[in-house]
């Protein structure tokens, strides 16, 4: 039983490493804290901004961030362009959406501007209905939660990795 174990870690960790990925911890991360500052809605869709707090909250917890006021990196996140558009309809019932989501993000170290990125923008995603008008607003909020969802995973993405390389740079810069 103990072979098994060990041969199927071992075929594990080479899977691993030979598709390209890696595994990080929290030591890994190129900074330990950061300080969700303000999610700002420049959109007439409202709420959109609570939904992205909440989840760009969660989505940086998840991933080994400990969130605090005294963090000397802050985050900020505009919502900069939101459009839900009819793709298909039947008679004259839409049954088709695309619902688009524009971001930008700003990273401060202290009071300068450290980064300043879009998460892949536009983030797109689409969702189908024929039912009545509530089911339309739950079907398309939730949609927008898994969009606003893949937004924040991008982001968070771009934040370790991005960050991590340029700390990388930064450090071969001073050797040089």
């Amino acid at each position: 039983m103990k072979k098994i174990f060990i041969t199927a870690l071992l075929f594990l960790n080479l899977l691993t490493l030979s598709c390209g990925y890696t595994i990080h911890t929290k030591a890994d991360l190129p900074f330990q804290e950061i300080y969700l500052r303000k999610v700002d809605n420049l959109t007439l869709e409202p709420g959109l901004q609570d939904k992205m707090r909440k989840i760009a909250y969660q989505a940086l917890v998840d991933n080994g961030f400990t969130i605090t006021s005294s963090a000397d990196r802050v985050l900020d996140i505009q919502i900069k362009n939101y459009r839900l558009v009819t793709l298909s309809e039947i008679g004259l019932n839409t049954v088709e959406y695309q619902i688009i989501i524009d971001v930008k993000a700003i990273l401060y170290e202290g009071k300068e501007i450290k980064k300043e990125f879009a998460p892949a923008s536009p983030f797109t995603t689409f969702f189908r209905t024929t039912r009545d008008l509530q089911s339309i607003i739950a079907d398309r909020d939730l949609a927008i939660e898994s969009l606003i969802r893949d937004i924040c995973d991008d982001m968070v993405r771009k934040l370790i990795f991005e960050t991590e390389e340029n700390k990388k740079e930064e450090n071969l810069q001073e050797i040089q």
